[in-house]
């Protein structure tokens, strides 16, 4: 089989690098990838990226609920441009893997009328019942709410004119209308379980010393220190923990820019917000911010973790939660429906309320003070992770029978 194939991805490769490394290093495929900015950290093989800028933005006071989606299509314009130079140079893909909303895909159709397209629906917003309305102390202002449909428009649009669907998890799927989900192929970009796994770690060091394997370590991961993850929950969490395990040690990956919400607004971070709240009530000798890390250094602190925590809003899904049970951490995560339906409470992990910060404490403790329990609930993490989302064995398959029956049509 020959083909020429694009990835669309304003930010490349987001849930395509395992993928486009693999496709580009076959033989008669030739891969052309575009974003928004150079993507960095990854060897993707022979992949010919293009980077676009959406330039600058015009004013939407006349109806300021359309800032975000005029942004969507000035990036879509954008992209169109390019893909039109891409078709004057000679490269017509057969084959595009597409994240369409940030807009991207809006005029994909004009320029390439033939080509197959494959879209990846990440999460479709919603007014009630979703991440908007999880949280009663922090409310999304009303045009949020009102006008959330305008921020779904151009994942609908190329949904309609799509060959082919697809979710990474099947709660994702589910946030979409029936007849659409209903279309969905569930096959997430999966995770190379031979390279992240459970292994001897090495010291880490942190600013007033070095954390050593063996020692009690209560890991927090997220793209973004906010409460979409789960934050302020967290700290929270702390002054309880700290007498419950006087001694542990808490590392806290994330930048401080926010990711998914909002931010506390005065110029403020949640971080610097959430240290004023706890204040004294925390010994902030035992807990270490790292920023963001490699990603080897995060495997590595995966497997110094004690006990790792995740939380989350009924929101899509991190990496980092499937990254954690690869590499065979004891986990305990919130019991909200995207974690349920990787965890199983006291199968593959423990669950507590989103919300109690008390009931948190108490089951990263109780984790912690129990060795066989860890050890159990590592294994069968371990497990769930190499069974349902490992690339090699169960997510390229699932993607190669999905692109021949795409192809065939």
């Amino acid at each position: 089989m020959t083909c020429n194939v694009l990835f669309l991805h304003q930010n490349f490769p987001g849930q395509y690098k395992l993928l486009s490394r693999e496709i580009s290093n076959r033989d008669g495929f030739k891969v052309v990838a575009m974003g928004q900015k150079q993507p960095f950290g990854a060897d993707f093989g022979p992949v010919q990226y293009e980077a676009y800028s959406s330039g600058p933005g015009h004013s939407s006071d006349v109806f300021p609920p359309l800032t975000f989606f005029s942004e969507q299509v000035r990036r879509g314009d954008t992209v169109r441009r390019r893909l039109q130079d891409l078709k004057r140079r000679g490269f017509t893909p057969g084959l595009c893997f597409v994240h369409p909303g940030w807009g991207e895909a809006l005029f994909i159709r004009d320029i390439f009328p033939e080509t197959k397209l494959i879209s990846y629906l990440e999460y479709c917003y919603r007014s009630s019942a979703s991440d908007l309305d999880f949280d009663a102390e922090f409310q999304a202002p009303s045009v949020d709410l009102q006008y959330v449909s305008l921020r779904n428009l151009p994942t609908m649009q190329a949904a309609a004119v799509s060959d082919a669907l697809v979710s990474p998890t099947r709660w994702q799927a589910e946030t979409f209308p029936m007849p659409l989900a209903q279309r969905i192929n569930i096959i997430h970009e999966g995770i190379d379980t031979d390279f992240v796994h459970p292994a001897p770690a090495v010291p880490l060091s942190v600013p007033n010393g070095t954390i050593q394997p063996g020692q009690i370590l209560v890991t927090y991961v997220a793209r973004s220190l906010e409460p979409y993850r789960g934050f302020h929950t967290f700290m929270r969490a702390l002054p309880y923990l700290q007498k419950l395990l006087p001694h542990a040690r808490v590392a806290i990956v994330g930048k401080e820019p926010t990711s998914y919400g909002r931010s506390p607004g005065r110029g403020r971070t949640w971080k610097q917000v959430m240290i004023e709240e706890i204040g004294s009530k925390v010994d902030w000798e035992r807990v270490h911010f790292l920023g963001t890390l490699p990603y080897d250094s995060l495997i590595n602190l995966f497997r110094l973790s004690t006990v790792h925590v995740y939380l989350t809003y009924p929101f899509v899904l991190s990496w980092s939660l499937l990254e954690a049970m690869a590499t065979g951490c004891a986990i305990v995560g919130s019991a909200t429906d995207p974690v349920m339906e990787m965890i199983q409470d006291s199968h593959n992990g423990v669950l507590t309320d989103f919300f109690d910060e008390r009931a948190l404490a108490a089951r990263i403790a109780s984790l912690a003070d129990n060795r066989d329990l860890r050890h159990h609930l590592s294994a069968r993490a371990r497990q769930t992770a190499r069974d349902r989302f490992d690339f090699r064995t169960v997510c390229l398959p699932a993607y190669e029978r999905l692109i021949q029956q795409t192809l065939a049509r």
